[in-house]
């Protein structure tokens, strides 16, 4: 996390997207039938289960402050916008080739240094874009206290209905995978929030070097599943990240919108599908 509607170091962009038509119960339940008994869920992180406390030109502003820099929120908020959509995600295929996924050795720093730079770069072309200066023996030690910043206790909160949609998967018995475009921050982050434990299985796009949507951060979803791609649902906030990615990979999919389709409808669609 993307790109995850606000997804941005970070956290994601704030994007509103049109609901889906209503349909009937009975397409609903045609669905439900058709689809093969749920085995396990997974979750995007940013954007889905934890959301900033405030906007990144807020949190932008605020460390730049400590430095003696004066920016407006607004215009970063907006540079932030504009510098995001146009550059492609750490390790998607539009920034070169990487190894193939290691599925899960945590021994090297690699993926995450390389994440950490591709950040270094988009903060620079931020404040660039924003027409903001920074000295540039200043921007290093601003880059890591901005970076430290989006790790630290209170700036993410918990989306009110995770912790029941969690439960609500664990009481099925369902496997519960965290499936993330994050760096190994996270896991900090959703400890302090009290929501680690609950995942059996944690991949990060700079474990395994490869971003949403590529088919290889699903692929290794379900080499650590062991089940079938059918019977796993993706529940995600980002159009092409988590369900059109998911979708590829032949997982089901919950369309999250956090105005028009909460987190909180999931638990219907975890019940149907767990009584298919």
């Amino acid at each position: 996390m993307t790109p995850e509607s606000q997804r941005l170091q970070t956290g994601k962009i704030d994007t509103t997207f049109p609901p889906d038509k209503p349909e009937s119960r009975q397409n609903l339940a045609a669905k439900s039938m058709s689809r093969p008994p749920l085995k396990a869920v997974s979750f995007d992180a940013a954007g889905t289960l934890i959301h900033l406390t405030e906007s990144v030109g807020e949190a932008y502003s605020r460390v730049a402050a400590k430095f003696g820099i004066r920016a407006e929120p607004g215009a970063l908020d907006a540079a932030f916008r504009r510098t995001w959509k146009t550059t492609p995600l750490p390790f998607s295929r539009q920034q070169g080739s990487f190894d193939e996924p290691t599925l899960l050795d945590r021994k090297t720093d690699i993926g995450n240094d390389h994440e950490k730079n591709w950040w270094f770069q988009l903060v620079q072309s931020v404040f660039s874009t924003a027409e903001i200066q920074i000295p540039d023996g200043q921007f290093p030690a601003f880059f890591e206290a901005l970076y430290d910043h989006f790790e630290s206790p209170g700036c993410w909160e918990l989306d009110p209905d995770a912790k029941a949609v969690l439960a609500a998967a664990a009481n099925r018995d369902l496997g519960i995978a965290l499936l993330s475009n994050f760096d190994s921050r996270l896991r900090r982050i959703l400890a302090d929030l009290d929501i680690l434990d609950h995942f059996e299985i944690v991949i990060l796009s700079s474990e395994v070097r490869a971003s949403k949507p590529d088919p290889r951060i699903f692929d290794a979803l379900l080499d650590l599943a062991r089940h079938p791609a059918g019977s796993i649902l993706h529940i995600g906030d980002d159009p092409e990240c988590d369900w059109n990615g998911a979708a590829r990979a032949g997982l089901q999919t919950y369309q999250l919108c956090r105005k028009t389709r909460p987190l909180s409808g999931v638990i219907g669609q975890i019940l149907s599908s767990c009584n298919a």
